[in-house]
């Protein structure tokens, strides 16, 4: 027999929604698909190894998941929180995890502690699922058999083992005593969601054109916000779940009538834009437009130069040189070779501190750069120059100066 959150058609429908969102929930984080990993503090974005200092990046991938959801909110009304958001779908994997409880208890003579007992046998199957979830979530913010080997170990450590051992607690208070609650009563982005629905959004449509309701309210006590839909079709908490309407087919169709309620777009049609949905519409292809465009001509190798001292020359001395210290950041998947050269001073120029050039994937490297010059070569007390910066296919070059003590310019 079927659990009651599998009965239905819509139900069923949703449900297998769900599975596949929870799928790719699990699946993002273990492909590097969309990932901050906070040990080695970069943000992953289908397979792009983005630097936490590369912000632009991280901003136009977060707005662009931002403006995805408002612009299924306006089209599709709340039907994210039922279908999408993991607060909902864990809420009715716990629902689930009642349900089979009862089954299990009801095989067992406790004689008037049935209730206790489903209690008990709940908790004990949420105890395990609350792990699971806070390991998948935790999997977002360090590489997986990380959290599982820290967690493990009872490694109580900052950010993986402590933030992981809160996660399991909080989903496990969650899963036991809210569950939609929360959706009901704190979920500031549902109201964001009820904010941008309108007339033309998808809605549990009520009419009795077919007949009169028979008030059984059935479509009342399977709610799960508890709101009463033939109220109003836009009431603010209404998740598009279905279930009203499978609960209104399935007694109604016990007597031979078509139920009462029915999903329906309104005067929703593709020459009736407004401007709220032309904005929404802009904003969503236009940041996903430019986080694709900065993804294709991000550089995977990075240069910072600045000088880290001038040494004056004197008439005692043969040399004039100065010293930058040079950041390669090579955010590519293959090491890089460095190449330094200089332009505007003498042909007898040396340049120092690229014994080793080569800078591993993935990682920063530094280097000190010396130039140095004879002094007899040098006619003035600054000599302004460039410095190029060469590796793979990319170059920068930096304004310089070299300062001689002694001299006029």
């Amino acid at each position: 027999m079927a659990l009651p959150g599998w009965t239905g058609r819509f139900a069923k429908q949703r449900r297998l929604v769900q599975l596949g969102f929870f799928a790719v929930f699990a699946v993002l984080p273990l492909f590097d698909l969309f990932r901050f990993d906070f040990t080695v503090s970069r943000f992953y974005f289908f397979r792009h190894e983005i630097w936490l200092d590369e912000w632009t990046l991280i901003w136009l991938a977060l707005m662009f998941a931002m403006w995805l959801v408002a612009a299924a909110s306006l089209i599709l009304g709340r039907v994210y929180c039922a279908y999408a958001c993991p607060q909902m779908v864990f809420s009715e994997y716990a629902n689930d995890l009642d349900a089979l409880a009862k089954k299990v208890v009801r095989r067992i003579s406790l004689k008037g502690r049935e209730r206790a007992a489903v209690r008990v046998v709940t908790l004990a199957l949420l105890l395990p699922f609350s792990i699971l979830f806070s390991l998948l979530f935790m999997a977002y913010f360090a590489p997986l058999p990380e959290v599982i080997r820290r967690l493990a170990s009872f490694d109580v450590s900052p950010w993986i083992g402590l933030l992981g051992l809160l996660t399991a607690v909080l989903f496990f208070l969650d899963f036991a005593f809210l569950r939609e609650k929360f959706c009901r009563s704190v979920c500031p982005y549902g109201l964001l969601q009820g904010i941008l629905e309108d007339g033309r959004s998808l809605h549990v449509a009520y009419s009795e054109a077919t007949g009169p309701c028979i008030q059984c309210n059935l479509c009342t006590r399977v709610c799960p916000m508890e709101i009463d839909i033939r109220e109003g079709s836009f009431q603010i908490e209404c998740t598009r779940c279905g279930n009203c309407i499978d609960a209104c087919d399935l007694i109604l169709g016990k007597r031979k009538r078509p139920g009462l309620l029915a999903f329906d777009f309104g005067r929703a049609g593709l020459k009736q834009w407004d401007a709220k949905r032309a904005l929404v519409g802009i904003s969503t292809v236009g940041f996903g437009v430019a986080l694709v465009l900065a993804i294709a001509f991000r550089q995977d190798v990075a240069f910072r130069l600045s000088p880290v001292y001038m040494e004056q020359a004197t008439g005692q001395t043969a040399f004039a040189e100065s010293r930058f210290l040079l950041r390669a950041t090579n955010k590519g998947k293959a090491p890089v070779d460095l190449v330094v050269t200089s332009d505007g001073l003498p042909k007898d120029v040396v340049l120092d501190g690229l014994a080793d050039p080569s800078v591993p994937a993935g990682t920063e490297k530094r280097f000190t750069i010396t130039v140095r010059v004879p002094r007899a070569e040098v006619a003035s007390s600054v000599v302004p120059f460039t410095l190029t910066v060469k590796a793979k296919d990319q170059s920068e070059t930096f304004p310089a100066a070299l300062f001689v003590g002694g001299r006029r310019g």
